[in-house]
């Protein structure tokens, strides 16, 4: 029975590391009508944004219940910013795998415009404006992670590309989840390989010796093995060994293929959305440079034209540098969560064996210490042999993360904005220049 509890207890808290902010919401929602009068009795206000130009004032302390209310949010502030209607995304999507999964991303799902045309540009222009006439955004909810803040920031800023900008969130979600579960799997296995011995492991449970024609007590020397710990070490070895190869087949049967084919979809993705901008970018570059080529002679036209694609070109190059920074974001995110994973989970489940372990000797005669050495030594190894299996799988848990490799997009560096601007302010000097010595004279 007391195996069963403990069993039953692993069990419980594989689902509540999984469920990860499911309970806190529901929790959070349970008990939000009866935080806010004692909010307002201490003159605790929720954290949120100034007006425009302002800071808003936030109360001391702070940093504590944003601890508590950022867990039981149901979606984070950059979620907030990009909206809720990605049906379109979403529909382009497939979602692989029964128990880790990666995201394959279908070619539709790009919105942006195969050619940049007037329509195109036009838009480019209106936005692009609003864009470089913008206030900086100095308020900030508190209560948020910075790169969360920034992020959110970005996909206000940048409502033309919220489908890039959710995909990226999207394969954030994924890639951290699989990191999750394998830690949960791999720390719930220890768990129950170190369970099942400790309590079942009696020497009689499963007769070995019968299944291998030993009826008597091995001698080896002065070394004499009992058929009870003959049994012992057997279970033990194979205890172990089903732990290990479930961890085995757990990472490179699922994990690790799935998990490089998420990195590898999200640089393959970033690399064929960048390059629809890096086009957009080439046609204003040339619109840009031949305003004065052709019959056109209406000086206002000309003007327009000059400021318009200029415009284009400062847009989408400045939405591709903050792409790249909001992506910057994201793997940040991925790793930064991954450590906590890592770190959190197996010392979780150590807190919580050691309590059991606690809550079992008080309600029974279990002593730990005693039981590890009625194992014996061949056990103790074959349990740390296994623990430093888990600690090399869950080391190279981000080993896929090289498959995003900035060198294989076009990115900000590649457009050379520098020289492209001074191009287009030479060849409208060239021109200026031209017409000036053939008229003569200034002008």
């Amino acid at each position: 029975m007391n195996g069963l509890i403990l069993l039953a207890s692993i069990a419980a808290l594989i689902v509540v590391v999984l469920a990860r902010q499911i309970p806190l919401q529901i929790l959070g929602r349970i008990f939000s009508p009866v935080l806010r009068p004692v909010m307002r009795l201490f003159r605790i206000k929720m954290a949120g944004r100034g007006g425009p130009g302002t800071v808003k004032a936030i109360h001391t302390g702070n940093s504590a219940w944003a601890t508590v209310s950022r867990a039981a949010r149901m979606r984070t502030e950059t979620e907030r910013a990009l909206g809720e209607d990605f049906s379109h995304e979403d529909a382009n999507i497939k979602k692989h795998g029964p128990l880790f999964n990666w995201l394959s991303v279908v070619v539709g799902y790009i919105r942006v415009p195969g050619e940049l045309s007037e329509d195109v540009s036009e838009r480019y222009h209106e936005l692009g404006t609003r864009f470089f006439n913008g206030r900086v955004p100095i308020s900030a909810d508190c209560q948020n992670l910075y790169e969360d803040e920034e992020g959110a920031i970005i996909a206000r800023q940048f409502p033309e590309d919220r489908g890039c900008l959710y995909l990226l969130n999207r394969m954030r979600h994924t890639i951290n989840s699989n990191v999750r579960k394998l830690t949960v799997i791999f720390s719930a296995i220890i768990s129950c390989v170190l369970i099942i011995n400790l309590l079942y492991n009696d020497g009689g449970l499963l007769n070995f010796a019968a299944l291998f024609g030993i009826g008597a007590d091995i001698s080896a020397g002065p070394v004499t093995i009992s058929i009870e710990d003959f049994n012992k070490a057997a279970f033990a070895v194979l205890t172990t060994i089903g732990g290990f190869f479930a961890m085995w087949t757990a990472y490179y049967v699922e994990y690790a293929p799935y998990q490089r084919n998420n990195f590898r979809e999200l640089s393959n993705f970033i690399t064929r959305y960048l390059a629809r901008l890096n086009d957009h970018f080439r046609t204003a570059e040339g619109q840009a440079k031949s305003v004065t080529v052709g019959q056109e002679r209406d000086a206002s036209k000309f003007s327009r034209d000059a400021r318009k694609w200029h415009t284009n070109v400062m847009w989408i190059a400045w939405r591709i540098f903050f792409i790249e920074s909001f992506l910057r974001g994201v793997m940040f995110q991925i790793l930064r969560n991954t450590g906590y994973y890592l770190v959190l989970i197996p010392l979780i489940f150590l807190v919580v064996l050691a309590g059991l372990n606690a809550t079992l000797s008080d309600l029974t005669a279990f002593d730990l210490g005693a039981r590890l050495a009625d194992l014996g030594v061949i056990f103790i190894g074959l349990f740390v042999s296994l623990i430093a299996v888990y600690i090399v799988f869950l080391r190279h848990a981000m080993t896929s993360i090289d498959e995003v490799n900035q060198d294989e997009w076009i990115g900000f560096d590649s457009l050379m904005l520098d020289n492209v601007l001074g191009e287009m302010v030479g060849k409208y000097a060239e021109d200026v220049g031209y017409w000036k010595n053939r008229i003569g004279g200034s002008f």
